[in-house]
């Protein structure tokens, strides 16, 4: 059983070097900068997974599109993403400032993916999880996560990092997800959307 996983692991990250040129055709893909993200209180936004690029997101396999009951906080879309299994985790968006008008200048903002993990989540022990984000001005951070430590069928919202507007509003915010170390497979995440908001 182990020779089979690692064989089909090696398949996989064959096949998925490949698709890397071919993202746009792999991915559950609306391009982010030009889906629309939506006001959510004062100086808060968020855009549902049609706004992220997800590979292997278009080949139910690997994930599926689930509807999520709305509960009027962080719940907005009614949909999402739910993970069934994956080796090589790749979650990625953009946030376009000057498109965006509910953001605040001068003000620093935190970015937050909604997730949730079902009872019978697995994989997820066996690597962090790397949240990447690339600020207007360039400046990259990197956050590790170990979602295997995260509470099943709950919602989190998981912290990837975080820019400031300065006193004129443009510029992109690039963000990511990923788990393409290990190769270990792991599904049973359920992706909301992308939440952004003033930092406490």
């Amino acid at each position: 059983m182990l020779n089979m996983c690692i064989k089909a692991e090696g398949r996989f990250m064959s096949l998925t070097r490949k698709s890397l040129k071919f993202s746009s055709k792999m991915s559950h893909h609306v391009k982010p900068h030009k889906h629309k993200w939506d006001s959510f209180g004062e100086h808060k936004i968020c855009t549902s997974t049609k706004g992220l690029d997800i590979i292997w997101g278009n080949d139910e396999r690997f994930w599926k599109q689930v509807q999520i009951p709305k509960d009027g906080a962080c719940l907005n879309y009614g949909e999402g993403m739910e993970l069934i299994q994956v080796c090589w985790l790749e979650v990625r968006g953009i946030l376009n400032l000057e498109e965006t008008q509910h953001l605040a200048t001068n003000k620093t903002y935190e970015l937050f993916y909604i997730i949730k993990f079902e009872v019978d989540a697995f994989g997820w022990d066996d690597g962090p999880v790397s949240l990447h984000l690339v600020t207007p001005d360039g400046r990259k951070s990197k956050r590790s996560h170990n979602f295997g430590e995260y509470k099943r069928n709950e919602w989190h919202k998981v912290s990837g990092g975080e820019f400031t507007v300065g006193s004129t509003i443009k510029g992109n915010v690039r963000y990511g997800m990923y788990e393409t170390e290990t190769l270990w497979w792991k599904g049973g995440m359920v992706l909301h959307g992308v939440l952004i908001e003033p930092k406490k």
